[in-house]
């Protein structure tokens, strides 16, 4: 009869305790409950946006109706503006007009303290003072970089997929809030200071392009309480060219 050393004896009744304590096999530790993020902050967000176009060298913009118009002088009726912007006081503008139930275009052109327009009825370019201009986009980029930092009450209500222009689309964060007329008064004169327009704002989330805004509400006195308006701004690289008609 062979003798078990005393040191493999040991181990032996080491491993059957083990086994037979095991209960059926060693239990799982449980993955830890990950942390959920937290929503972005809506005034950072557009802090941020007014921060890209400020920088803008050069913009292109559009301000389109989408339910009533502008009533810029008695019978003048605006319905969309288009136009580009380089830093720091060039614009060219395109206004679509109704006038007494006729379509017509007027383009504006401002460079320093020159300006230009067309006659609305020859189509042919006058100069003419500053002050006349129906709008004005001198130092476009911290205009537009104020409408957002003036947005009043900013509150995140979600995030979705906004459609561009030039094709696709990226996700945005939306933001309601409110503007008061006067954060407009420099690119429309007589817009009412008092006012506060319902806006919404998207936001690239990957902060790669410029925000889009929606202002309802009167702007000018002769606004109806329905009026609607989107705002699209772009960065134009290179610079566009804007020259003297």
């Amino acid at each position: 009869m062979s003798i078990i050393p005393v040191r493999l004896f040991a181990a032996i009744v080491l491993l059957l305790a083990a086994v037979g304590c095991g209960g059926g096999g060693a239990t799982a530790t449980p993955a830890p409950t990950p942390t959920p993020t937290p929503p972005p902050d809506p005034g950072v967000l557009l802090e941020r946006a007014a921060g890209r176009v400020a920088a803008a060298e050069s913009l292109a913009f559009t301000l389109e109706h989408i339910e009533g118009s502008a009533e810029l002088a008695p019978g003048l009726l605006l319905t969309r503006a288009e136009g580009v912007a380089n830093a720091p006081d060039s614009f060219r503008i395109a206004l679509d007009m109704e006038v007494s139930g006729s379509f017509l275009e007027l383009e504006v052109i401002g460079i320093g303290e020159r300006a230009w327009m067309t006659n609305l009825f020859s189509g042919e370019w006058e100069a003419v003072a500053p002050e006349v201009l129906p709008v004005s986009l001198d130092n476009a980029a911290a205009v537009f970089a104020g409408v957002l930092a003036g947005v009043e009450a900013p509150r995140l209500t979600g995030s979705e997929r906004v459609e561009a222009a030039e094709g696709g689309g990226y996700a945005a964060w939306r933001i309601e809030g409110t503007l008061p007329g006067s954060a407009l008064a420099e690119v429309i004169p007589g817009a009412l200071a008092e006012t506060a327009m319902a806006t919404t704002v998207w936001v690239d989330q990957e902060e790669s392009r410029l925000p889009r805004l929606q202002l309802d509400g009167p702007l000018l006195a002769g606004d109806v309480p329905e009026v609607g308006r989107v705002l699209t701004l772009e960065e134009r690289r290179p610079a566009a060219q804007i020259v003297a008609p």
